[in-house]
This record gives C-alpha cells, sequence and structure tokens, in this order.
C-alpha cells in the first residue's frame, strides 16, 4: 500500500437506495454530518461517497470507508454511533433502501481512488477477481480487493424490507479514467460510480 491509504487493514462498502422524495434531503445529510460523524471513530480512517453511473440493477449508492481493521466496528465509539443516531439519521433511515453491507478485509489497495470514477465488480472466488484486476490494470493505479466477512453483524435497525443482498465474496474497485463515462459497456461486468463530496470530517471522539 501506498502512504495514502496505509493503515487500511478493512473496508465498509455500503449500496443502498433512498426514496425519491427525499434524496436532495440525503445527499446533504450523508455528506455533510452522517460520512463526517463516522470518521469520528478511532480507527475509521477514511470515507468516500459514489454514485452509480451505468444503467443496472445496483443501487443507486455505494459508501466505501477504510479502517484500520475490522475491529472498529466493535468499538464502543461506534456502536454509540448506532444506537444514539442525531435527529437527521433517525430521520434518514426509514427512507433507505436496497441496502447491503459488507465488511472486508482488505488483500491488496494501491492508491487512494484519486480517480474520480470507479468500476466496482463482486465475485465468489478471488481467482476471478484477480484475473479481472490484471485485465484492466494498465487502466488504472487505484485498485482495492478486499474479502468479505460472512459473519459480519447486520446492522441492528435495518429491516428485511430495506435490505438487498449484493451476492460474492469479493470486493473488486478499481479508479477508471474519465473516458470510461462515455463507455460503461467497455468494462463487462462493472457497475460504475462517480465520486460524491463529503465535507471534512468532525472533531474525533
Amino acid at each position: 500500500m501506498n502512504d495514502d491509504i496505509a493503515g487500511t487493514g478493512a473496508v465498509l462498502a455500503l449500496w443502498n437506495d433512498v426514496t425519491p422524495d427525499v434524496d436532495a434531503e440525503y445527499n446533504t445529510w450523508h455528506a455533510s454530518e452522517h460520512v463526517p460523524e463516522r470518521l469520528t471513530v478511532p480507527g475509521m480512517l477514511w470515507g468516500r461517497r459514489y454514485r452509480r453511473l451505468c444503467n443496472s440493477d445496483a443501487p443507486r449508492y455505494l459508501t466505501i470507508y477504510g479502517m484500520r481493521d475490522a475491529q472498529v466496528l466493535e468499538s464502543d465509539a461506534y456502536r454509540l454511533l448506532l444506537s444514539r443516531p442525531t435527529p437527521m439519521s433517525a430521520r434518514m433511515r426509514p427512507h433507505l433502501c436496497n441496502l447491503s453491507r459488507w465488511v472486508c478485509d482488505v488483500r491488496e489497495a494501491l492508491g487512494f481512488f484519486a480517480s474520480t470514477n470507479l468500476a466496482v465488480w463482486t465475485f465468489d472466488a478471488e481467482d476471478a477477481a484477480r484475473l479481472r484486476a490484471d485485465e484492466h490494470a494498465s487502466r488504472t493505479h487505484d485498485l482495492l480487493l478486499a474479502q468479505r466477512s460472512l459473519d459480519a453483524a447486520p446492522l441492528p435497525w435495518l429491516t428485511g424490507g430495506q435490505a438487498q443482498a449484493i451476492e460474492g465474496s469479493w470486493l473488486l474497485a478499481m479508479g477508471m479514467p474519465e473516458r470510461a463515462r462515455a463507455s460503461p459497456q467497455a468494462i463487462p461486468g462493472a457497475i460504475l460510480y462517480s465520486t460524491l463530496p463529503v465535507k471534512p470530517a468532525l472533531p474525533r471522539l
């Protein structure tokens, strides 16, 4: 890993949609409060927000957090945020839908997703994930390969009607050049995303 992503031993990836009537409100809350709040947790190192670009059945939004290790999600600081949501968080929770949450151990990471466009795949097997990474290695220096923990605890407030299963055990995310936006079909099987803003983190807990 390079210096920008050094120390990232695990990632938390969350896909979700939101009911259309609160989409603008959701984005303001997510960028200005929710992600910065999560980054106050010790061991939560960085957070990136994305919106889907291509036609796909996948949820519209993707958020990826880098963590020191997966145990950060078991810490008192993180559990406190789950159990005591802010008023806006409590308001937004019922509007989240098609949510899938992956807790993953990082197996390979290069760069810090400097690219504004991201191609994301999920795979059942490591060999398939690495083969796809090799196919696109000449396009990018930004890469994340992570293995999903299948026994990670679910969000305690999530109802069955809000969840959507993203299948697979391996997550591959690669930065893509700007021209990828114009020809998403040139990246087979990928879901393409573009970065969204995140305000600076709040003071640490």
